[in-house]
């Protein structure tokens, strides 16, 4: 789907406010890098269907700019349910792409849900992971650290 041009205030507020992921760039007519990523930036509209895209003109819509503290061109934000997930000022489309991915996947990045899960033929929250299981951990791999060092030194001592 192609981006939308931002035309009013209502029209960038119910894009922003809706439940799927939105991505805004400001731009500008005269701003050179802003030319240099709009074709990158409408692949992304097409690679990513279930996000809305919009295109916001400064100069057009300077209200919606001075409100969202826009001062630099191109700025990138991305909304969902009205609140900003991020914000990427010039034009690192490459970063905003990164983040489409991220954001568009649920937000974790990491493919696994954040509540830790069920537990399995219970259906049972499974409880958080314990902070001090780790605690251990890291003092063997210290005091293993230590006694490498002791043994290569005693080893490579001169008599």
């Amino acid at each position: 789907m192609p981006s939308i041009h931002v035309t009013s205030e209502s029209q960038f507020d119910k894009a922003k406010n809706g439940s799927a992921l939105c991505v805004v760039d400001f731009t500008a007519t005269w701003c050179g890098p802003c030319k240099a990523v709009a074709p990158r930036f409408e692949k992304l509209s097409d690679q990513y269907p279930n996000v809305v895209f919009l295109k916001v003109d400064v100069d057009e819509m300077q209200s919606i700019a001075r409100q969202h503290g826009v001062s630099a061109m191109p700025t990138f934000h991305l909304y969902r349910a009205g609140k900003r997930l991020d914000e990427v000022v010039g034009a690192d489309i490459v970063k905003v792409e990164r983040l489409v991915k991220q954001h568009s996947a649920g937000g974790s990045g990491s493919g696994f849900p954040a509540t830790g899960g069920r537990v399995l033929g219970t259906g049972k929250t499974a409880p958080p992971p314990s902070q001090e299981a780790s605690a251990p951990q890291a003092n063997y791999l210290l005091w293993g650290s230590i006694a490498a060092v002791i043994a290569f030194l005693w080893w490579n001592k001169e008599s």
